[in-house]
């Protein structure tokens, strides 16, 4: 591609802008939980969000909701688990299966998470209508509906 063509190119507009977003949003929320210093890194929020609201869930069951690979949750629930954040424990009814759950501690940590991401939320949507906001959440509600295989 030659200069000129590049200087007309766009990035593909929406992949463009939600990554922008993606970004915006973990840059703020990181920002706020070091100023207060959360014993966690930002990538382990997800982890916590997910058990908090899901209660107990097999690690495959993590890595579904979340699309993320089995190593990377493993890792966090292990850094969970060796701060008492989280345990392992045998599911009731089928006793070949395990189940991760969060502990006092881990729960407490994951309500103050939810709330630093409401406030981010918040801060993020300050100059959207409700009606906006609604309209957004459904619009990336069908992006999330769209198959990529």
């Amino acid at each position: 591609m030659n200069s000129e063509n590049r200087r007309h190119a766009q990035p593909p507009l929406i992949t463009s802008q939600v990554g922008r977003l993606h970004i915006m949003i973990r840059k703020e929320c990181d920002k706020i939980f070091r100023e207060q210093k959360f014993p966690v890194e930002m990538d382990q929020i997800p982890v916590l969000a997910v058990l908090y609201y899901g209660g107990g869930l097999s690690q495959q069951e993590i890595c579904s909701k979340l699309q993320r690979d089995k190593a990377s949750v493993n890792r966090t629930i292990s850094f969970l688990s060796k701060r008492d954040m989280a345990k392992v424990v045998q599911d009731v009814t089928d006793k070949r299966k395990t189940r991760v759950e969060l502990t006092a501690s881990g729960r407490e940590l994951a309500i103050q998470a939810d709330a630093v991401i409401k406030k981010v939320e918040t801060m993020m949507t300050s100059k959207l209508s409700e009606e906006e906001v609604q309209q957004f959440s459904t619009l990336i509600t069908k992006l999330f509906e769209t198959s990529f295989t």
